[in-house]
């Protein structure tokens, strides 16, 4: 008796495993929105120490069209920070509207 339940319960435990298996596997190669890119609202922190050039970097890089509207903090104290961050924004500006022109 107590081996049959020790079976079935293996038997089950292994069915649920492979089942929760499958279906992540399923759905991973499905994509997670199916109204197609969507702009994302993007909250970017500036700090001191090298760290407002570290984010500006990674902001340059981004999909300007998925990631907006962008929005930047800074600490009252921190005079340069949102500088650059303004200078960056308007040079995506820019080369938005040069390949606007080119189009």
């Amino acid at each position: 008796m107590k081996i049959t339940l020790a079976i079935t319960l293996t038997v089950v435990a292994f069915t649920v495993i492979v089942t929760c298996i499958i279906y992540v596997m399923h759905k991973s190669n499905k994509p997670i929105s199916k109204l197609g890119p969507q702009s994302v609202s993007t909250l970017i922190v500036l700090g001191s120490g090298g760290h407002t050039a570290e984010m500006l970097n990674l902001v340059a890089v981004l999909q300007k069209d998925k990631f907006t509207p962008r929005t930047y903090i800074a600490a009252s104290t921190d005079n340069m920070s949102l500088q650059k961050a303004s200078t960056l924004e308007a040079s995506l500006v820019d080369e938005v509207l040069q390949c606007l022109k080119l189009e």
